[in-house]
This record gives structure tokens, sequence and C-alpha cells, in this order.
């Protein structure tokens, strides 16, 4: 940690820099932990740590408090999951104040508010601490998930392309499908219109033979009714304040 810093309270950054977070009697510590649930190295989760403590003393000291960046967040978000370190030892023993985390309310006014909020962190940063926020811990994070969320774009494009493989397959299963149940439904049709057109001819062929059956009216019709029957039819932190 840097010793080349503005102190506005000389007393409380001394007890924020003489703090650990590893319990003394832990078989797994909170560095530990944290750097196993982050994917970190032990060097990087040592300074994302101090970096976290610098980002207290601001909230501290600050009349606005601090905005941190997304990886002293998740040294924050850690350590108040150790409910009992830190509301019962680190806020009333070592800052001597509780030290709410408030989360942004989301909405473009309320982002535009946090990123003016993260910029002055930054620039109350350089001026206590008389050096720049690192960038692996403050900034760089950002350029590195905008890379990962490309990334993670271009990975679509081969299940794209097998999508559209599969799609075209299908598509040629289905033309064949449908070329056969047109054929059928053609075949069938034809069937029909065969069938009827011999039905006709069957028909004038008995009217023709008939004699006096239904239209000679001799006596076998006479009566009505040997024809009567026959000729019928149907149819889916944002930052804290002291």
């Amino acid at each position: 940690m840097e010793t080349n810093i503005l102190l506005k309270d000389e007393s409380l950054w001394i007890r924020i820099l003489g703090f650990s977070l590893d319990a003394p009697d832990a078989d797994f510590p909170f560095s530990k932990k944290l750097a196993k649930e982050e994917n970190w190295s032990a060097d990087f989760t040592r300074k994302a740590i101090d970096e976290y403590k610098k980002f207290i003393y601001l909230c501290c000291i600050l009349p606005n408090g601090a905005s941190p960046s997304k990886i002293v967040d998740k040294v924050w978000h850690m350590h108040l999951i150790y409910t009992q370190n830190y509301w019962e030892d680190f806020c009333p023993n070592i800052l001597k104040r509780p030290l709410h985390h408030h989360p942004s309310k989301g909405g473009q006014s309320e982002k535009m508010k946090h990123t003016d909020w993260f910029s002055d962190t930054l620039k109350n940063y350089m001026m206590v601490f008389q050096s720049e926020a690192p960038e692996e811990i403050w900034t760089q994070q950002v350029k590195s998930e905008t890379k990962i969320r490309w990334w993670k774009k271009l990975s679509l494009v081969p299940l794209f392309a097998i999508l559209m493989t599969l799609t075209s397959c299908l598509g040629e299963v289905l033309t064949t499908l449908f070329g056969i149940l047109f054929s059928l439904l053609g075949i069938f049709l034809f069937a029909i219109i065969v069938s009827l057109f011999q039905g006709d001819n069957g028909q004038n062929r008995d009217d023709d033979g008939s004699g006096g059956g239904c239209s000679g009216g001799g006596s076998s019709c006479s009566g009505g009714g040997g024809c009567g029957g026959g000729c019928g039819g149907c149819g889916g932190c944002g930052g804290c304040g002291g």
C-alpha cells in the first residue's frame, strides 16, 4: 500500500490499513474464498483487497461517498456476506460508522448519475492517494468484459451456420414429403374422376337396355311399384455514502 497519501483522517486510515479480512483461525479464509469464486490469482486478489480498503476510506472521507469499480465491488459484496465481520467488527470498530451498499435503481438517468459518480471517485482517488487508480482494478475490466461479449457474439456464428444447415436439410425433407403427398393426392383425384366417368357410362347402358322397364310405360311399371325405388339417388452499487 502507498504511504504517499493526503490523509484527512490518519487514525481511520491506519485502522483500515491494519484490518485483515482473513480470520487467523480460518482454514479457508476470505482471500482464498474470493480468489476461488472469482477465479483470481493470489496476487490479483491481494491487490483487489488493497484497493477495496482505499475505496472504503474514500467512502468515509468524501461528502458524497464513492463509487466502486466492478472489481472492488466484488470484494465489497463478498465482505458483506461475512455479516458478523462486517457489521459487528469492521463498521463499529474500524470505521466507527455504518457503511451501506447502495445498488443502482436502473434507468438511463441512474446510469448517467453513477457514471459521473465513478468519474468523481477516480479524480478524488488521484488527489487523496497522489497516484492514478490502477487500471487492472479500476478500469481495465470494463474493456476485457467488452471483448468477452464480442467473443460470445462471435461464438454464435457456428451455431447459426448449423441451424441454417439443419433448416436447409429439413426444407429438402419437407419438399420431398410435400411432393409425395401431392402425387398421392393427384392419383386419388384421378381415380375418383375415372370412377365417376365409368359410373355415368354404366347408367346410360342400363337405360338403353331397360326397354319398358322405367321409360316405356309398359305393364311392368304401370303400377309404380317396380321402378319407384330403382330410379332414386342420395348424397418467454451503485456506491455508498458515509
